[in-house]
Protein backbone atom coordinates (compact mmCIF):
# COMPACT_ATOMS: atom_id res chain seq x y z
CA UNK A 1 0.00 0.00 0.00
CA UNK A 2 1.21 3.37 -0.71
CA UNK A 3 1.68 6.33 1.52
CA UNK A 4 -0.14 9.59 0.66
CA UNK A 5 -0.53 12.64 1.83
CA UNK A 6 -2.25 15.66 1.22
CA UNK A 7 -0.85 17.83 -1.66
CA UNK A 8 -1.46 20.86 1.34
CA UNK A 9 -0.20 18.99 3.94
CA UNK A 10 2.96 18.32 2.41
CA UNK A 11 3.16 22.38 1.89
CA UNK A 12 2.44 23.03 5.05
CA UNK A 13 5.18 20.66 6.43
CA UNK A 14 7.84 19.71 4.45
CA UNK A 15 11.04 18.07 4.45
CA UNK A 16 14.74 19.63 3.82
CA UNK A 17 15.82 15.74 2.99
CA UNK A 18 12.45 15.11 1.16
CA UNK A 19 13.32 14.58 -2.87
CA UNK A 20 9.93 16.50 -4.68
CA UNK A 21 9.34 15.51 -8.12
CA UNK A 22 6.97 16.56 -10.19
CA UNK A 23 6.44 14.14 -13.06
CA UNK A 24 3.87 16.30 -15.61
CA UNK A 25 5.23 16.98 -19.32
CA UNK A 26 7.81 19.82 -19.14
CA UNK A 27 5.77 22.61 -20.83
CA UNK A 28 3.32 22.00 -18.06
CA UNK A 29 6.18 22.72 -15.48
CA UNK A 30 7.66 25.42 -17.07
CA UNK A 31 4.30 26.95 -16.73
CA UNK A 32 4.25 26.30 -12.97
CA UNK A 33 5.54 23.85 -10.41
CA UNK A 34 5.77 23.91 -6.37
CA UNK A 35 8.23 25.30 -4.93
CA UNK A 36 11.90 23.16 -5.28
CA UNK A 37 10.16 20.49 -7.88
CA UNK A 38 12.37 19.23 -9.78
CA UNK A 39 11.01 17.59 -13.43
CA UNK A 40 10.61 14.08 -14.27
CA UNK A 41 8.43 13.60 -16.68
CA UNK A 42 6.81 10.45 -17.07
CA UNK A 43 8.11 9.51 -20.64
CA UNK A 44 11.52 9.71 -18.95
CA UNK A 45 10.73 7.25 -15.95
CA UNK A 46 13.73 5.76 -16.51
CA UNK A 47 15.52 8.82 -14.87
CA UNK A 48 13.73 8.05 -11.42
CA UNK A 49 15.67 5.33 -10.71
CA UNK A 50 18.94 7.43 -10.88
CA UNK A 51 17.19 8.76 -7.49
CA UNK A 52 18.90 8.05 -4.23
CA UNK A 53 17.62 5.32 -2.23
CA UNK A 54 18.53 6.97 0.88
CA UNK A 55 15.95 9.96 1.00
CA UNK A 56 12.11 10.26 0.61
CA UNK A 57 10.55 10.79 -2.70
CA UNK A 58 7.45 12.79 -2.44
CA UNK A 59 6.05 12.43 -6.42
CA UNK A 60 3.24 14.48 -7.80
CA UNK A 61 1.37 14.83 -11.05
CA UNK A 62 -2.04 16.69 -12.30
CA UNK A 63 -4.47 14.63 -10.45
CA UNK A 64 -2.64 12.75 -8.07
CA UNK A 65 -3.39 9.44 -9.88
CA UNK A 66 -0.53 8.23 -12.05
CA UNK A 67 1.74 9.52 -9.23
CA UNK A 68 0.25 7.49 -6.77
CA UNK A 69 0.91 4.49 -9.79
CA UNK A 70 4.61 5.55 -10.34
CA UNK A 71 5.28 5.85 -6.34
CA UNK A 72 3.72 2.59 -5.99
CA UNK A 73 6.30 1.17 -8.56
CA UNK A 74 9.06 3.22 -6.48
CA UNK A 75 7.92 1.55 -3.38
CA UNK A 76 8.18 -1.96 -5.13
CA UNK A 77 11.78 -1.20 -5.76
CA UNK A 78 12.97 -0.10 -2.52
CA UNK A 79 12.55 3.82 -2.69
CA UNK A 80 10.99 5.49 0.29
CA UNK A 81 7.99 7.11 -1.51
CA UNK A 82 4.94 9.27 -0.88
CA UNK A 83 2.37 10.25 -3.22
CA UNK A 84 0.76 13.71 -3.17
CA UNK A 85 -2.84 13.41 -3.40
CA UNK A 86 -5.04 15.74 -5.58
CA UNK A 87 -2.04 16.67 -7.41
CA UNK A 88 -0.80 19.97 -8.92
CA UNK A 89 -4.62 20.35 -9.71
CA UNK A 90 -5.81 20.40 -6.05
CA UNK A 91 -3.01 22.76 -4.97
CA UNK A 92 -3.76 25.75 -7.70
CA UNK A 93 -7.51 25.01 -6.92
CA UNK A 94 -7.39 25.83 -3.42
CA UNK A 95 -4.52 28.70 -4.15
CA UNK A 96 -6.70 29.99 -6.37
CA UNK A 97 -9.72 29.80 -3.61
CA UNK A 98 -7.57 31.66 -1.16
CA UNK A 99 -5.94 34.34 -3.34
CA UNK A 100 -10.46 35.11 -3.78
CA UNK A 101 -10.87 35.47 -0.21
CA UNK A 102 -8.34 37.85 0.06
CA UNK A 103 -9.88 41.84 0.86
CA UNK A 104 -8.54 44.42 -1.72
Amino acid sequence: MIREINIWEYIDSPSCNDILVDLRESSLYEFGTLPKAINIPIDKIEELYRLPHGRRICLFCQTGELSGEIAELLSDNGYDTVNLKGGYREYLRRSLANNNEKPD
